[in-house]
């Protein structure tokens, strides 16, 4: 009720400006159902069955298992734009997600302050610009895939609160942007890690995950048939678990390093795309995350037939590495572009748990799960 109240407080406000701003409304959304097709040994309970399990978007730890949901990725988002002069806007976005009962919250807002024709100022929340498609992850109809690959797109901190700095530039035939960004986010109630607190036997009433001092470059650059992104950026993460009787455990904070390239190349008919990144913890183990997705799309028409394949990898450079966490995900599909502003799609996933069942770093599990669902725009 709470929360209702505010964003209905917050539209009022922002519509109320309508006659000193124009506001331009838009928005998008997916309605997808999938499951998973079998059962698989439970790698945290020797001797037991249970669901495969796919965990298509792990920062709301929206999950497909034997049982057809349209819960795990259903999502409809309204954003507002409104531009009170020629060189100040103010951006709202409002998301409902079905994994969370389709209640509304602002995961978007910021204002936009165009200095001069390079330069481009913002202040307020946004997402991380990590990966490629991290600015855009939830829109599907941007991408041909239901979903990016999961086991790259897997953190459980994805947005922040801070100011971007962004300048556009030519150089010689190709068109730059570098976006020098720097934030916080305290991520109070974080679901992906309570999750796994229980998971693993935990009796945890509360996880919160803060990273602080988020300090980063991205570097987007492209020409007549490519488009290339570098990112960098550094943060401090510290974490709270509050255990139900109100004690808390102790945790040692660390800083990490994420460094990441990607972008999407066409040729001919067919359209490239790849993203590679390498996350460096600077904890006591020295932990570290090779990651990388490649993928082929080849466009016929209205219709993009594609392949991917996401690795990803847990490494320890001052203790051995072997036995940790590994994977990798395989997926097939097709996107056919029915109208102008909509796509359906239908896609299979073979998820591969290369993790040590011993260790318990196998947590996720195998599974193959098909998906098939509309994204679009408005």
């Amino acid at each position: 009720m709470k929360n209702s109240i505010v964003i209905t407080s917050c539209l009022s406000l922002l519509l109320s400006s309508s006659a000193f701003a124009e506001i331009d409304i838009s928005g998008y959304g997916s309605i997808i159902a999938g499951k998973t097709l079998g059962s698989v040994d439970d790698p945290l309970n020797p001797g037991q069955k249970r669901d495969e399990i796919l965990t298509a978007d792990f920062y709301d730890v929206g999950q497909y298992d034997n049982d057809i949901t349209f819960n795990a990725e259903s999502i409809l988002a309204v954003q507002a734009i409104a531009e009170l002069n020629s060189s100040f806007t103010i951006t709202a976005q409002l998301v409902a997600k079905g994994v969370d009962d389709f209640e509304p919250e602002f995961d978007w807002y910021y204002v936009t302050y165009r200095a001069t024709d390079n330069l481009t100022l913002m202040a307020g929340r946004r997402n991380i610009p990590m990966y490629y498609y991290s600015e855009f992850s939830e829109v599907g109809y941007a991408y041909p895939w239901m979903r990016p690959p999961a086991n790259l797109y897997w953190w459980q901190v994805t947005q922040f609160n801070g100011v971007t700095a962004m300048y556009d530039f030519q150089l010689g035939d190709y068109t730059n942007t570098v976006s020098f960004f720097y934030g916080n986010e305290y991520s109070d109630d974080n679901k992906e890690m309570l999750y796994y607190d229980k998971l693993y036997g935990g009796n945890a009433r509360t996880v919160n995950e803060y990273w602080t001092d988020i300090t980063g470059v991205n570097w987007n650059m492209s020409g007549e048939n490519f488009d290339l992104r570098f990112v960098y950026f550094q943060n401090d993460r510290d974490r709270e678990t509050i255990q139900q009787d109100g004690s808390i455990d102790p945790y040692q904070p660390f800083s990490q390093t994420f460094i990441g390239l990607g972008g999407s190349i066409q040729l001919s008919d067919f359209t490239v795309l790849f993203d590679a990144n390498f996350v460096d913890y600077d904890d006591a183990v020295g932990t570290e995350f090779p990651t990388y997705l490649l993928s082929v799309v080849y466009n016929w028409g209205d219709y993009q037939p594609y392949v991917s394949y996401s690795k990803a990898d847990h490494e320890r450079t001052k203790v051995p590495t072997e036995d940790l966490e590994e994977h990798y995900m395989l997926s097939f599909g097709v996107r056919y572009n029915f109208l102008p502003s909509a796509a359906f799609k239908i896609q299979y996933d073979k998820f591969v748990d290369q993790g040590d069942k011993p260790t318990g770093w196998a947590y996720h599990g195998d599974s193959r799960t098909i998906s098939m669902g509309v994204d679009f725009v408005f």
